[in-house]
């Protein structure tokens, strides 16, 4: 796929995922916007991929909504906003609902929902403006069906699948597509490390769900929007 000239914003760059899907897009020559917090976690991205003029990082607290509205401002100074990925997330298991600070579901519903509404907020006009764009949301079985121990954080993630179907709806006469796509558990270190007894060969690569990301932030992905894809590997 080439995304040569087109302008592709990652939030949550830096992580494992965020680091499959940035080196996926840099290899179709796309420019490359990151949003980072720690800006030693995109020196060693940047490092990673061998420094290339098309990628950049943009320090942003995607929480924040001035934070936020400053960063889409940066990015537009390009003359375009083509794809926006929203790879800001967290995870909160093994905890009962009755144990659940109301700190811990403010902070899922922050991480997983607030965050990808900021951003689309702030994204959404300049992609109106151009009559085009593509808006990936990451999801999770969780949000699909709510299982013991994980309330805040399914109940997050059932929002964000929701908030993207309003998205694909309020988009579609802009010629502006919203998808979320479903991973199972994603075979990355951390969760090597937090269940080390599992079967990883079960586990969906994250350069798996790059691949995925690519094909709806494509061309021939026009006629798909407010789907919710599984991709469990």
């Amino acid at each position: 796929m080439d995304f040569k000239n087109k302008v592709i914003i990652i939030t949550g760059g830096a992580g494992a995922l965020g680091n499959a899907v940035v080196m996926a897009f840099l290899q179709t020559g796309a420019k490359v916007v990151i949003t980072f917090t720690r800006e030693a976690e995109f020196n060693v991205l940047k490092t990673k991929a061998g420094a290339p003029e098309n990628l950049l990082g943009v320090k942003t607290n995607v929480l924040d909504e001035a934070s936020v509205k400053v960063m889409a401002q940066q990015v537009a100074a390009f003359g375009r906003i083509d794809v926006l990925v929203n790879l800001v997330g967290g995870y909160l298991g093994e905890t009962p609902i009755i144990e659940t600070t109301l700190e811990q579901f403010d902070k899922m519903i922050a991480l997983n929902l607030k965050s990808a509404f900021l951003c689309c907020k702030h994204v959404l006009p300049v992609m109106m403006q151009q009559n085009a764009g593509r808006i990936i949301n990451i999801g999770s079985q969780g949000g699909l069906q709510g299982a013991e121990g994980i309330s805040a954080y399914a109940a997050a993630k059932a929002g964000l699948i929701n908030f993207t179907q309003s998205l694909a709806a309020e988009g579609k006469r802009y010629h502006i597509t919203a998808n979320a796509i479903i991973p199972a558990v994603i075979d990355t270190p951390a969760n090597r490390q937090a269940m080390p007894n599992a079967d990883f060969s079960e586990w969906v690569a994250p350069e798996a769900l790059a691949r995925v990301i690519l094909f709806l932030s494509s061309d021939g992905a026009q006629a798909i929007t407010g789907a919710a894809i599984p991709v469990f590997g």
